[in-house]
């Protein structure tokens, strides 16, 4: 259930996020033939292209956390025998799971404390924009917590025998 459930959660932020790169590029090019063909363009465009941005750059990092796809150097842990090895996964998850916690409260703070501002061009609430940092903290929380269960069970001792 809970594979199924993580799955499922990966694929809509895929496809949010690429729906968003869609939306971004048409707006992009809209943007573009305005100012060439009409000789103006429209702020609105700009906007929302900078928003979506936004969001594909978080959804993309809570996605990037399935397919271990973040910056990392486990040269030395892989080195190390099982249990000292998922002792470090497990030290680093944890405060990988700190940053996200407070992340989340930080980005609800930062949510709410928006919600009376609006956007320049369309006067969008910018607490719909900002809802984004709260929500892909819990994503990359989330995802944290089955890339660490997975990488648990398949530690590996130095005679790369799996326990």
């Amino acid at each position: 259930m809970w594979k199924r459930f993580i799955t499922i959660l990966n694929k809509a932020s895929e496809t949010i996020s690429a729906s968003l790169l869609v939306l971004m590029v048409v707006l992009i090019f809209m943007q573009i033939v305005s100012r060439g063909l009409f000789g103006t363009s429209y702020s609105w465009t700009e906007e929302i292209s900078r928003f979506s941005m936004i969001w594909i750059t978080f959804l993309g990092a809570s996605i990037a956390f399935q397919y271990t796809a973040h910056i990392g150097i486990d040269y030395f842990v892989k080195k190390l025998p099982a249990i000292p090895e998922r002792i470090v996964n497990i030290i680093g998850a944890l405060i990988c799971a700190f940053f996200f916690v407070v992340l989340a409260l930080k980005g609800f703070e930062l949510m709410q404390g928006a919600g009376s501002q609006g956007s320049p061009a369309l006067r969008i609430p910018m607490n719909y924009v900002y809802i984004i940092i709260p929500v892909s903290a819990v994503l990359m929380l989330l995802n944290l917590v089955d890339v660490t269960w997975k990488r648990w069970k398949t530690t590996t001792n130095n005679e790369g025998i799996m326990e």
